[in-house]
This record gives C-alpha cells, structure tokens and sequence, in this order.
C-alpha cells in the first residue's frame, strides 16, 4: 500500500520499498511517476547525459621566418578538466534522482546500488537484477497467471493486484503477449468455486470490432468482481 503526502510545498513521496523481484515490477512504476513528477526521469533514462567540457581554443601566430614569410597560425584545443556550470548543474540533478531511488529500496537491495555513482547506473542495475527476464521468466509467469487459484476468503483486490501484475510482467518481457480480454477472462477462471453462479452468469462476448465498447465492458466485468466480492463480506 503507498501513499502520497504533500507539506510544507514540499512533494513527499511514501511507497514500498523495493525488496525485490516480487515487488519490482509495482515499485517501478511508482518510481517513474515520482521521478517524472520531479523532473528526473530523463536523467534516470540517459536522455540528459553528462555535459561536455569545455574546450579552450588557443591561436599562435608564429614569427616570421628567415626570408620573412608569415607561417600559418598555429591552433590547439585545449579540454578544460574544470567542471562548468552546465555540468555542476547535471551532477547536482542526477544525484538528486540518485538519492530518490535509494531511499526507497530496502537494505538488500541497497547493496546491489551502493556504488553507483549515477542514477541510471543504480536504474539498469535494479532492472537487470530484479526484473524478471529471458524465456525461463517468462515461462514462469505465464504458468503463475494462467494457473492461479483465488482462495476462499482471500482478498479479491489483493489477489487482482496480483494477477494484474503479472500480466504486466509477461507484457514487459514480450510485448502484447497477453490482451486485456485475456486478463479479465482469466481473472474470472481464477475464481473460486464458490463464485461458480457469478462467475457463469458472465457474457463473454466481446465486440473486438470496437476498443471503446471493449475497453468498457473490461472494466464493467471487473466493477461487477469487486461489487460482488463486496456482497459477500456485508
């Protein structure tokens, strides 16, 4: 559960801190909103790389020589090892964004990040560690969302966040792997027995020829879930 606290003109962030693969995929997205929202993220992702140094440019004009003959002027480039305003900038953003991402992690994953010295290096380290990858990974989920069982009695907001984020997961790793009628169709097989007359009483039906219509009832079906599960605990 996170939360959003805002004082004293101030945007103060709270959410689950990473702990890892389990809870990477949710605490990624709310990073992203909180570094977009600071204006950060485009440091994370490496599109503002670090600025140039500057370069001095230095011209010799030589003597003349011995039949009095003007040389050509000698040029040098000279890269300042100073950093410039530009680059002061830079660093004081990125560590800025650096610090976000590590005050909300746990400590086991803090050590994976601990010497970084960017934020999009501490970024890819935290993905490539902790998000799930490759064929194997895949399999995996796919086997997770596909085969899970609601248990009775079980939260059905918390075990939708689940699904969900599975379903989120797979995408990820293989893009449109997985369509929303997919995941609501899923979602009410996942269901326990005992919901076998909400469950068959359910048209699945779906206009595929109109997103509108669709994306509408998607949500309706999973309104009618909650309203149900709702009932069943009043």
């Amino acid at each position: 559960m996170s939360d959003t606290n805002m004082s004293s003109g101030t945007s103060v962030y709270r959410i689950s801190p990473l702990h890892g693969t389990e809870n990477f995929n949710t605490w990624r997205i709310q990073m992203q909103d909180i570094l977009t929202d600071l204006d950060l993220m485009d440091y994370v992702t490496g599109v503002k790389k670090f600025p140039p140094y500057d370069i001095k440019t230095d011209i010799h004009t030589p003597p003349k020589d011995e039949n009095g003959k003007q040389p050509a002027d000698v040029i040098t480039h000279t890269t300042s090892t100073v950093m410039n305003e530009d680059q002061k900038t830079w660093s004081k953003a990125d560590r800025k964004a650096l610090s976000q991402i590590r005050l909300r992690v746990d400590a086991h994953a803090l050590t994976h990040i601990q010497s970084c010295d960017t934020s999009k290096a501490a970024w890819d380290l935290l993905t490539n560690t902790f998000q799930v990858q490759g064929t194997v990974g895949l399999i995996d989920l796919r086997r997770k969302f596909f085969s899970h069982r609601m248990a009775d009695g079980e939260d059905v907001e918390e075990h939708m966040r689940k699904m969900r984020d599975w379903f989120q997961q797979i995408n990820i790793i293989s893009p449109a792997a997985i369509t929303e009628v997919d995941w609501i169709t899923t979602l009410v097989a996942s269901l326990p027995d005992t919901w076998d007359a909400f469950t068959q009483s359910i048209d699945f039906n779906f206009d595929f020829s109109d997103t509108n219509l669709l994306s509408s009832k998607i949500s309706d079906l999973r309104a009618r879930i909650l309203a149900e599960a709702h009932r069943r605990h009043s």
